[in-house]
């Protein structure tokens, strides 16, 4: 009976061992990755548009009213005007890959309240969408039950997100407590929660098997 449950505990340690922290006989765990990654990119390249934007708006004085003597406050026409303007004189901004000074046209036809709401809208959008990424990764990787401990990481984080926010952070992007809230954020904007939760105690059970 000894030897049995010895040589049946060292089947375990050995399987764990080898054991791939992902199921590869079933990869969609590999699509669900690939999609956070792609959503990533999309994601982060809206961003710097939108930032870029509202930059250049508040550099200009009039330029959410630009135009406004010619158009006579006419709405299609200042939003050519400030199209024209922005394909012509913009400052160019950095994208992911290249300098541009492409933009989403519908940003035209804001001001700067509601470019404001764009930017917190977009944010809470893409935080709730990387949550629902990061928990159909954990389901995809075997684990579910874990998502109560992705809950717990996102809710920190975004605690810790508002208060940096909040206490040194509204002066934009010369503050500290604004750079501290924008790491934050781009953790939770990105595989590293669900990954983490995947890898880290498949990495212990490894160390103690060892």
């Amino acid at each position: 009976m000894t030897g049995r449950g010895a040589n049946s505990k060292g089947a375990t340690a050995l399987e764990a061992r080898h054991s791939p922290p992902l199921p590869m006989r079933r990869p969609w765990w590999a699509l669900v990755l690939a999609g956070m990654i792609g959503f990533g990119y999309v994601q982060e390249d809206t961003k710097v548009k939108l930032n870029h934007y509202m930059a250049v708006g508040d550099r200009y004085a009039d330029f959410y009213d630009f135009g406004h003597e010619e158009c006579e406050w006419d709405r299609n026409c200042m939003i050519e005007k400030r199209k024209m303007w922005w394909e012509g004189y913009a400052p160019l901004c950095r994208t992911n890959y290249a300098y541009t000074r492409d933009t989403y046209a519908v940003f035209h036809g804001w001001g700067r309240s509601e470019m404001t709401q764009a930017k917190w809208g977009l944010m809470a959008f893409i935080v709730l969408c990387f949550f629902a990424l990061d928990a159909l990764f954990l389901r995809a990787a075997g684990v579910p039950d874990r998502w109560k401990v992705l809950l717990l990481i996102y809710v920190v984080s975004v605690f810790v997100t508002a208060a940096f926010w909040f206490l040194d952070g509204q002066g934009g992007a010369e503050e500290a407590g604004y750079n501290v809230a924008r790491e934050v954020l781009g953790f939770l904007q990105s595989p590293m929660p669900s990954l983490m939760l995947v890898l880290l105690p498949w990495l212990r059970e490894r160390a103690m098997v060892d």
